[in-house]
């Protein structure tokens, strides 16, 4: 190991070389997020992601290969997100059907209205590029699944869900939240929270409950 090798690889301040590279993926992270959110894909390049994160290029490559890399990384991080905090919504939800879907429902408005930048990302960024919108379809089932997967369980309908049932529900929820939380959001659909939240929960458990099964 040469004198530079091992003057890199030791501490900074105390901290150690493997977390300094963790803090800066995450530096171009949050960047990357913020410039998506904002400005839009189309306008992302690798240079402006570092100067937005305040590292050098060569950091950029520490940590992704490409900006498409990046991208994906970022747009992944908001879905989980987004997708967790729904989990915990159901997780504390009233057992009811029709209130719980009012409670998940309310969970994920406050936790889009918290950051505009997430509506941004899911609804409208994630279909910017081929490689994101490929990624983003993969995603959805992440946090669409659990909602038609729980009404489904104790059911509004009569007729049980096969898997395709609950892949196409889960489909077509993430329309229904995509095309009624981008003007919601961007302020170019002017409704009181209180009927859109209701309006979404409707919508929302009547596709839940659609069956083609034996069709």
């Amino acid at each position: 190991m040469t004198a530079s090798s091992e003057t890199t690889k030791r501490k900074w301040k105390g901290v150690e070389p493997e977390d300094r590279a963790a803090a800066r993926r995450a530096q171009l992270i949050e960047a990357c997020t913020d410039l998506m959110g904002t400005v839009g894909v189309a306008e992302i390049s690798m240079r402006g992601v570092c100067r937005e994160a305040g590292l050098t290029e060569r950091y950029f490559y520490e940590s992704f290969s490409n900006l498409d890399e990046l991208l994906l990384t970022a747009l992944e991080t908001v879905v989980l997100e987004a997708r967790d905090h729904i989990l915990a919504a159901v997780a504390t939800a009233p057992e009811t059907r029709p209130e719980l879907v009012r409670h998940v429902v309310a969970a994920f408005s406050d936790h889009l209205i918290e950051d505009g930048r997430r509506g941004r990302i899911m609804f409208v960024e994630s279909l910017a590029t081929p490689t994101l919108a490929d990624r983003g379809i993969a995603l959805i089932t992440e946090f669409t699944g659990p909602i038609a997967a729980t009404i489904a369980a104790d059911g509004f309908a009569t007729t049980h869900p096969d898997d395709v049932d609950l892949d196409l529900n889960s489909l077509a929820i993430f329309g229904a939240m995509a095309f009624q939380y981008r003007p919601f959001l961007d302020g170019t659909l002017t409704l009181e929270r209180v009927r859109f939240d209701e309006h979404l929960a409707q919508v929302i458990e009547q596709i839940a409950v659609v069956r083609s099964a034996g069709q």
